[in-house]
């Protein structure tokens, strides 16, 4: 058995150097071989590799890119630079530096994004894949999508953020569903990643004091849900009281009245999918989480590590529902529907269906298929045709000059 499995992971790596994509599609189709997983992460580096920076957007990336190439050039030390950067988040910016000092190429930058963005988005899949019994239904296949198009791999676009984001599902799950205590310290490590998860990790740390309260959660997490707005001023007025000053400092342009307008600024002109695709998952969603309420109490209350992540969920949904209203604030949302989604996948597919929950999945299925066409299509932009088609070698070549799928499909058509 060890022998077949070991040849099996050998021409699972061979067919990665003749065909990323294709062993991409293996690895899925095989996800229980022990192999599969860092496949997909491979296939994660191999895309960043060949990512597409579109110089015209108003990504983080491109700015990303053009620091990276000037930090190349300049002879200034770490301990330096960190200062210069202000940053309390020094990931990034130890990585940044590293690489400078041997080279100013941003596909080997984008590179090494992916191979850490991908590591930790490999793990928050398989460990849910890896707890799926029995043959798997197509609405889990379909919810699974969702998941990862959630926080998908073409966000290394802002590494930081969505970095942290898988850094803290990577240590949540396990903590929750598991009691792994040093789960705990691998979220509280996203601060290291981008400061705003002070949010998460203070949430975690309220949790962990408060334990499960699933009424109380469920009304909080309700209110917050309808309170689109909040009194931005009250809340500046708030935070300059009682936050302390390095937190006032980081937060300022986030919470700013300036900084709404100017996110508001550079908000683009979208078409209604592209307006409503997120509020269609959060609906869904909260459709899901209320449905657990009601009709799933029973089992919740008789399986401890899955009201640990039903109430943790509830918990940290509404905090982020209170958030959503500030500027860049929404993208706590982003974890919300990471972490309900797991939830979710697990609960439909190791469950017996109530009638009720099948005829809300039926429901559900035209908002979460506008939700993953919408994430797919917006994707399309920075995965190159090389990607899917190319393998390490033609890469080589087609580095900064390829072009995207997006920009295919235009050409076709």
């Amino acid at each position: 058995m060890q022998t077949a499995t070991k040849n099996n992971s050998f021409y699972a790596y061979l067919l990665f150097l003749v065909w990323p994509f294709l062993s991409l599609i293996s690895a899925l189709k095989n996800y229980r071989m022990p192999w599969a997983k860092n496949i997909f992460w491979v296939f994660c580096t191999f895309y960043g590799f060949t990512f597409i920076i579109d110089l015209d957007s108003s990504r983080d990336i491109v700015r990303t890119a053009s620091e990276f190439q000037r930090l190349h050039g300049l002879e200034i030390s770490f301990k330096d630079y960190l200062i210069y950067t202000e940053r309390a988040d020094v990931f990034r910016v130890f990585i940044d530096y590293t690489l400078s000092r041997v080279t100013d190429n941003p596909a080997i930058l984008t590179l090494v994004y992916a191979s850490i963005f991908g590591f930790f988005l490999s793990r928050n899949i398989w460990y849910v894949m890896e707890r799926l019994e029995g043959r798997i239904l197509p609405v889990t296949v379909f919810l699974l999508l969702c998941f990862f198009l959630v926080n998908p791999i073409w966000n290394i676009n802002g590494f930081r953020m969505w970095t942290a984001a898988h850094l803290f599902i990577y240590g949540l799950l396990p903590y929750l569903c598991e009691g792994k205590l040093k789960g705990l310290f691998y979220s509280m490590a996203a601060v290291l990643v981008h400061f705003s998860f002070l949010v998460p990790v203070s949430v975690l740390l309220v949790y962990t004091m408060l334990g499960n309260r699933l009424t109380a959660y469920y009304f909080f997490y309700v209110l917050a849900f309808f309170i689109s707005e909040i009194d931005l001023a009250a809340f500046n007025n708030f935070m300059e009281t009682y936050a302390p000053e390095i937190i006032q400092d980081r937060t300022r342009g986030y919470r700013g009245e300036m900084g709404v307008e100017r996110y508001r600024e550079y908000e683009p002109e979208t078409q209604w999918y592209a307006t409503w695709y997120h509020p269609a998952l959060n609906y869904v969603l909260m459709g899901f989480l209320s449905m657990f309420y009601f009709t799933g109490r029973k089992f919740f209350n008789e399986n401890r590590n899955w009201m640990n992540l039903f109430c943790f969920a509830l918990l940290f949904y509404a905090v982020a529902y209170l958030f959503s209203s500030l500027p860049s604030g929404g993208r706590y949302l982003v974890v919300g529907n990471m972490i309900s989604l797991a939830l979710v996948i697990l609960y439909i597919q190791n469950r017996t269906h109530e009638k009720l929950m099948r005829r809300y999945i039926w429901a559900a299925a035209p908002a979460l298929f506008l939700y993953a066409v919408v994430a797919i299509r917006l994707g399309m932009d920075s995965i190159s045709v090389t990607a899917v088609m190319g393998n390490p070698v033609i890469a080589l070549f087609t580095a900064g000059i390829d072009f995207s799928l997006w920009e295919l499909i235009n050409m076709i058509r």
